[in-house]
């Protein structure tokens, strides 16, 4: 049976008032109404079941308390729960979220036609492409809200960036600490952009070598994905012999070479201590677990949210702009 939909109007025939009035109740809006009125409303509307009709809400406030969640990758369990999380701040506040993927720059510049399709209040972001985003400018795209986060940020516009520079630093050194001789570092082929812009990890681990006296080794994938590493890890060490320290550009990585070194038959830690960066929960669960560079998703995406929330309350706001730093978390993949 068709579930009957409840009109704004037999709410306000219910409580006795004007459909304007149960309108602004409602929709939050910004007038001057008796709070003994706003409850009676809330409470009838929640009784009958009313279901506020967007489209209608949209016209009647300018905003349609819909936030765009733009990412260049939704393939890992990194930036799943950085939408997870980013979701449960963003429905405290009554928005809700659309997910999105920007597609990779044509000529160093951003697409981003198909996602300025959709109406939404404000753009939330993480680890966008390097290139022009057209209609950018005060943190507003094209006059809406933009904050963006994640290691790799827009500096120009508000931002929450995660530090990894001083823990990449840390873990490389652990690696050297704890007696391994060749620390190799694990890490999609993409040197031109990694130099371009002084990445925290290949900073981080280039700057141990040089303290230790050790020559940079590296071992390069495609990309960034677990399902790459093992064609380019196996072979590498084939050839080469396997390094002792491996020190991996995320987490996703470490789990793939994980794999690759047991296939392989060498044993973790005593044939190759393994370090990891991002904190994903799947390394938790394996045997040993794997350490790795935790990133504070929680405080990351509550910022975001807290940032972006001043931004449409108030376009015209200083800079707003926050760094955090991960943390170096100590497993039995690398405890000698």
């Amino acid at each position: 049976m068709r579930s009957v939909q409840i009109s704004l109007r037999q709410v306000a025939e219910r409580a006795g008032v004007s459909d304007a009035t149960v309108s602004r109740v409602l929709n939050n809006a910004n007038v001057r109404i008796a709070e003994e009125t706003r409850r009676r409303i809330t409470s009838i509307a929640k009784e009958m079941g009313y279901q506020p009709n967007r489209a209608a809400r949209a016209l009647a406030t300018g905003r349609t308390q819909t936030i765009a969640f733009w990412s260049a990758n939704l393939r890992s369990q990194y930036y799943t729960q950085l939408i997870s999380l980013s979701r449960e701040e963003i429905v405290k506040h009554d928005y809700d979220l659309m997910i999105g993927t920007t597609n990779d720059a044509v000529d160093g510049v951003l697409d981003t036609s198909k996602l300025m399709s959709w109406p939404v209040d404000a753009f939330l972001t993480v680890d966008l492409p390097r290139a022009v985003i057209p209609g950018l400018s005060a943190s507003l795209l094209w006059g809406k809200p933009f904050v963006n986060m994640g290691g790799y940020v827009y500096t120009d516009v508000d931002y929450v960036r995660l530090d990894f520079s001083r823990q990449s630093l840390v873990a490389a050194k652990h690696l050297v600490e704890v007696g391994c001789k060749r620390v190799a570092y694990l890490v999609p082929d993409w040197f031109d952009w990694y130099r371009s812009i002084d990445d925290d990890r290949l900073h981080g681990y280039e700057l141990a070598m040089a303290d230790a006296g050790r020559q940079p080794e590296f071992i390069l994938t495609s990309n960034e994905l677990r399902s790459t590493v093992d064609g380019a890890l196996k072979p590498y060490i084939l050839k080469n012999g396997a390094p002792d320290g491996l020190f991996c550009y995320n987490d996703d990585m470490a789990i793939g070479a994980y794999r690759a070194l047991r296939d392989l038959g060498l044993r973790i830690p005593e044939d190759v201590a393994l370090v990891g960066c991002d904190g994903i929960e799947d390394t938790e669960y394996l045997d040993p677990p794997i350490t790795t560079i935790i990133a504070p998703f929680h405080e990351m995406c509550a910022t975001a949210w807290s940032l972006l929330e001043k931004r449409i309350h108030d376009p015209s706001i200083s800079l707003q702009q926050v760094s955090l730093e991960a943390r170096f978390c100590i497993r039995g993949s690398s405890i000698r």
